[in-house]
């Protein structure tokens, strides 16, 4: 597939003027600094007049392009270079690396190829690259890659330079070497025809003549001399050049044996793990037989041990993200929207992007609106278009503790009470490819930082998988421990009984002479029930197998709340909203439907029954945020607003809400490359919905309300030019008008949730 997104008809495009041409190419390969600039290979095929420019990449993004139109030949055929300057590039070379600027073909060339996009080399904007112009970690190559194949040209091309070096200088010895000869043979002519002269001349001329010459010879040689050492030393460079490209290739050599040594270990390292791990299924099979023989666990638990729990992922009805789309964010977006409107859901664009944009950023989402206003539905309808699984868990209003969320251990029964969070956080570790939308539903009936702020504080651990102890080890080790005691006297008592035909403790109990030997082992009165006492071993033993004693939150789970405001729910706590992203929600009757249509109508998919295949690594991998950076002009905007703002007002407002809207940007590009939509939608997440305070408090010779009045909401219409073209709920400005509007009939009371 192409990674250009739009595809444009002929009669579209044929009449457009050159500057609407270039708008739909920058609009097709996302360019937003109206230049095409690429790089690619500049290849001579010495058969023709025609030089052209092939393998061509963006520079910003590094992606292939290929002409929005489709043609039988098009961009990956080659880009035409003017032949004169094309060969001043190659200088003697039959191909060379470099970066350019493309501009539109004459309209004579276009008309005649029947290609209004076609381009060409813009002349004087070439470069004849020395290095990659990206950022390239060789250490990421895969064998056989064509990244691979482009860092051997350049370093073929630095070879070449080298030895072009070495042969000029080496020609360059050799024509000095000449002219010495040449003049050492004048000279000595010329000392010859002197010497000749001299004999013919006076005899008391002849020795003064002689001492001239020998002089002059002295000098010849000094000269030899010198250019002997001169040519000494760039032997010895010579030398140097070659020991060093022996060395490069003698490390290269190295390294290569190295990577196989290592695979050759990490193959033994398998093979040695799988023999580890065959033999400890072989020893659970053999004393889970035991137990489900003697009914201390049932099928189910028997099932779990013999056979792997981890179920396989169906994908054959799901469309690839990485082999269809490219591993393309924005294609998947239009996708995931065209499915669920195939669904009769109807969502717009921007607001999947925003949803899929914070799921990917491993924090936790809450999404806020009236009832009604499909809250949950986005949760269910997402998870279905990923192919993955969504569970809503209804809060109560009594929860107020951890205990309520994650359940606890009942010591009398020797049991953990699961509840259905933990219930779906274990079916989610069982089923590790299938990703896990856990959303609590009206999740601020209680207080939130009562029962979930345990919870929170885990997720907060960005460094390693975030780990949850339900109950102390030591119970499971005494449930496993007595456990261990029956098996051995139930084995015994078979043994000294000669019953080892019966598997059946119902069966076993009803041999007497078994019976009294158990009781006596166990030091039961006649009184004690044998039939009780397996029931409570089977309980304590299903409890400790199907709920373990700790718990890591899968890397397949987001977890996802969904809130109304209204007199009988809570605010959430700042400690809440320093962590949480709050995504705002409107009624869908109040959506743009014709809009939608419209969107959904322009993407052009022939099919989207199916839905995406989205792994876990795909919807976002727990990491730690970027760095700030004080020279982040992000970081600088919201220093700004800080000291100017949210400082004033008592709005908390730290680093980590920085870095969070960092990692948020850096994701949110991914679906679109809008960054003031991208601020605008962090000040909804994270800004506004802190504005709870009295609007009457002075700050300086003007009040809170005031400040956020005159001045705050001037300076975010600066920051976000386009906000009008936002609609009401999902805009920060207009949201922050209604914020003070609100607050002014309501006594100077500033509270976003009103």
């Amino acid at each position: 597939m192409s990674n250009t997104d739009i595809i444009y008809s002929f009669d579209v495009v044929k009449d457009l003027s050159d500057a609407e041409i270039y708008q739909r190419l920058f609009d097709s390969w996302g360019i937003t600094n109206g230049k095409i600039e690429v790089w690619g290979e500049l290849v001579d095929p010495q058969t023709n007049k025609f030089i052209n420019l092939h393998k061509v990449r963006l520079i910003a993004g590094n992606q292939t392009i290929n002409y929005p139109l489709k043609l039988r030949h098009g961009i990956e055929s080659g880009i035409y270079v003017p032949y004169d300057y094309a060969k001043a590039l190659l200088n003697t070379k039959l191909r060379v690396w470099v970066k350019c600027e493309l501009v539109l073909s004459p309209l004579k060339e276009r008309q005649k190829h029947n290609n209004p996009f076609e381009l060409t080399v813009k002349f004087g904007s070439a470069e004849v690259l020395q290095a990659l112009p990206i950022n390239f970690d060789k250490s990421q190559l895969i064998e056989g890659d064509e990244s691979s194949y482009i860092v051997k040209s350049i370093y073929d091309f630095h070879m070449a330079n080298l030895q072009q070096e070495l042969a000029a200088a080496e020609q360059k010895l050799q024509q000095d070497l000449n002219q010495i000869t040449s003049k050492k043979d004048e000279l000595i002519a010329s000392i010859e025809a002197e010497q000749q002269q001299a004999t013919n001349q006076i005899i008391n001329e002849h020795n003064s003549k002689k001492q001239l010459a020998e002089l002059e010879l002295v000098k010849v040689n000094k000269a030899l001399a010198q250019t002997e050492v001169a040519l000494s030393e760039l032997q010895q460079e010579k030398s140097a050049l070659k020991l060093n490209t022996q060395k490069l290739s003698s490390e290269l050599n190295q390294r290569q044996n190295e990577l196989n040594s290592l695979k050759v270990q990490y193959k033994e390292i398998q093979l040695e793990m799988a023999k580890k791990i065959e033999k400890l299924k072989s020893y659970i099979a053999e004393k889970a037989v035991f137990l489900k023989d003697f009914e201390f666990i049932d099928e189910d638990d028997f099932d779990s041990f013999i056979f792997d729990a981890v179920k396989e992922r169906d994908t054959t009805e799901m469309v690839s993200f990485d082999e269809v789309f490219k591993g393309d964010y924005k294609l998947t977006v239009s996708y995931i929207q065209a499915f669920l409107k195939e669904q009769g859901i109807l969502y717009p664009r921007h607001v999947i992007e925003n949803y899929l944009t914070l799921i990917r950023s491993n924090d936790l989402i809450i999404l806020a609106g009236d009832s009604g206003s499909g809250k949950t539905n986005l949760v269910q309808s997402f998870a279905k278009a990923v192919g993955g699984v969504s569970k809503i868990i209804p809060v109560k209003p009594n929860w107020t503790s951890s205990e309520d969320l994650l359940g606890y251990y009942n010591p009398l029964e020797k049991k953990y009470l699961a509840t259905p969070f933990l219930e779906a956080l274990i079916e989610a570790q069982q089923n590790p490819e299938i990703p896990y939308f856990i959303c609590l539903d009206e999740m601020n009936l209680a207080r939130v930082e009562y029962y979930f702020a345990d919870f929170l504080s885990k997720l907060e651990d960005r460094e390693k998988t975030p780990e949850i102890q339900l109950y102390s080890d030591d119970e499971s080790a005494h449930v496993l421990s007595e456990l261990k005691a029956v098996v051995a006297i139930i084995s015994e008592a078979k043994e000294k009984y000669s019953q080892d035909g019966l598997v059946d403790f119902v069966k076993l109990m009803q041999d007497e002479a078994v019976n009294a030997e158990m009781k006596r082992a166990f030091g039961f009165s006649d009184k004690d029930s044998l039939i009780k006492y397996h029931g409570d071993i089977r309980r304590m033993l299903a409890g400790v197998i199907n709920t373990p004693s700790t718990i890591k939150v899968p890397a397949n789970v987001r977890i996802v709340g969904a809130i109304n405001i209204d007199e009988t729910t809570h605010y959430l706590s700042p400690k809440i909203l320093d962590r949480a992203h709050i995504m705002r929600f409107e009624s869908p009757l109040l959506s743009d439907w014709d809009s939608i249509f419209d969107e959904v109508k322009g993407y052009g998919f022939d099919d989207v029954s199916k839905p995406v295949l989205l792994d876990a690594e795909a919807l976002g991998i727990r990491e730690s945020y970027p760095k700030f950076e004080r020279s982040n002009e992000f970081c600088e905007l919201f220093i700004d607003l800080n000291r100017e703002f949210f400082h004033k007002i008592g709005v908390e407002f730290g680093m980590r809400t920085i870095r969070q809207g960092l990692n948020y940007l850096a994701l949110f590009k991914d679906v679109n490359s809008d960054s003031e939509l991208a601020i605008n939608n962090f000040l909804l997440h994270k800004v506004l919905p802190k504005f709870t305070f009295d609007g009457n408090k002075s700050i300086g010779d003007q009040t809170k309300l005031e400040l956020i009045e005159r001045v705050l909401t001037e300076r975010l219409k600066l920051q976000l030019p386009n906000h009008e073209n936002y609609s009401d709920v999902f805009c920060a400005v207009k949201a922050l008008e209604t914020v003070v509007r609100d607050a002014k009939a309501n006594d100077g009371v500033v509270n976003f949730w009103s």
